[in-house]
């Protein structure tokens, strides 16, 4: 084996790791989209090859409209395949494609082509390295575990004797190449200095599947929404840790603090319920992964306390007291037990933490003065602000979705203008309390 094609196993490793470790922050409305796969595939042309490889793109995301409701992208890739245990294929370029199939819809595809350079080390002394125009197609079905099919060829540009070379493969996709859909973030979401964040979810190997008598659109598309609620209760850990922590810094009681630190438990067993409904209905064991929380950013403790009292309207007032509203209104519907007792759960706790919402933005009116009050008093009289995340409906049989939790659009819509014309009465006499 030669000193290049030993080389090989760690680009290829380092690759690998690159992929595991990308799924640190995904936003929720992020306009560029990470993605990575671990690919098999077999060779044809010069030698019969097999390989093992892994592939690293980014995706600038183009939302489409009511016309064309389907998500497009493109952007570069890179790729890395081991040959035969021998030797090497590297490939760069760009990528461009798009979803095939409606977004919400129970299955999701997406095309993916590609149009690059590659590179093919030594494999002995009848084949020397070559380099070459590499073309390919990736279709990606888009469920909890992403499964991806390729084909793809390269038309030889060195000296060497013309031989097209072709290539199949299939392997899994750890997030999907155009961005994950984000639908409604129940509760308190974290944030960034760049944004809202939600954590990535893991598959951690197979369950069983229940129940047996939903077909496979509509478990995938249920099992995708309670994914999401669990990658929003997820984020609400780290989100309601860091609450606890500015609170404590800016000297507010210490029993606001010891409420910010029950919620964060609450968020524990939310998350624990939902990623269980969706891990027995996609036969999948899948949990979000926990981030930490952001880092104290504040200059000075009058900044704290704005900044704190805009999150507590948002967050607290309006995004948890919409999460218990739409969880009592899943209620009526649901008839699974795991769910209901799920629903029920979360309607209680989201009340609770809503209220504390409520007492935080008292708290911060009351110490921070001018600048706290025409802060929060600009966001309760402006524009509705929209509904958290994207409150479009999944599709599905109706009774089934009501069954297992799912509310239709006008549903949704509902209980946020109910939320939002209660909360904005409240607002008012609080500032003028204030």
């Amino acid at each position: 084996m030669s000193a290049r094609s030993r080389a090989l196993p760690p680009a290829l490793a380092a690759l690998a790791a690159a992929l595991v470790s990308l799924p640190a922050q995904a936003r929720a409305d992020e306009p560029f989209a990470l993605s990575g796969g671990l690919m098999l595939s077999l060779s044809f042309g010069q030698q019969l090859a097999f390989g093992l490889g892994a592939d690293l793109r980014l995706a600038a995301v183009l939302e489409g409209g009511d016309t064309v409701p389907r998500t497009m992208g493109f952007g570069p890739f890179a790729q890395a395949t081991w040959l035969n245990f021998s030797a090497g294929r590297f490939a760069v370029g760009i990528h461009g494609g798009g979803e095939l199939s409606e977004r919400y819809a129970g299955d999701q595809y997406s095309l993916d082509g590609e149009l690059g350079w590659t590179y093919r080390t030594r494999i002995g002394d009848q084949l020397p390295g070559q380099h070459g125009l590499h073309v390919g197609v990736m279709s990606t079905l888009e469920s909890p575990v992403g499964l991806e099919l390729s084909a793809r060829a390269v038309i030889p540009l060195s000296d060497e004797p013309f031989t097209p070379e072709g290539t199949v493969g299939m392997g899994l996709r750890l997030l999907p190449p155009f961005g994950m859909r984000a639908r409604p973030i129940d509760g308190r979401p974290l944030r960034s200095a760049e944004g809202v964040v939600l954590p990535p979810a893991l598959a951690l190997g197979p369950a069983a599947a229940r129940p047996a008598r939903l077909d496979r659109a509509t478990r995938t598309a249920l099992a995708g929404a309670w994914l999401d609620s669990a990658r929003g209760e997820c984020g609400s850990i780290p989100a309601f840790l860091a609450l606890a922590r500015d609170l404590a810094a800016v000297g507010a009681p210490a029993s606001l603090v010891a409420r910010a630190l029950a919620a964060l438990g609450d968020e524990v067993r939310h998350t624990a319920r939902c990623s269980a409904i969706a891990s027995a209905l996609a036969g999948w064991r899948l949990q979000p992964a926990l981030l930490p929380p952001p880092p104290a950013r504040d200059p000075d403790r009058r900044a704290a306390l704005v900044r704190m009292a805009l999150e507590a309207w948002h967050d607290g007032c309006l995004g948890e007291g919409a999460a218990a509203a739409r969880a009592r209104r899943s209620l009526v519907g649901a008839s699974d037990a795991g769910v209901r007792a799920a629903l029920f759960e979360i309607a209680r706790d989201e009340a609770q933490h809503a209220e504390l919402g409520w007492r935080v933005l008292a708290y911060c009116l009351t110490e921070g003065g001018r600048a706290v009050r025409e802060a929060v008093g600009d966001a309760m009289t402006g524009p509705a602000p929209a509904p958290p995340g994207d409150e479009a409906e999944i599709e599905g049989e109706r009774k089934e979705m009501e069954a297992f939790g799912a509310l239709q659009r006008a549903q949704a819509d509902a209980a946020w203008e109910q939320t939002w014309a209660a909360a904005r009465r409240e607002g008012e006499r609080v500032l003028a309390a204030a």
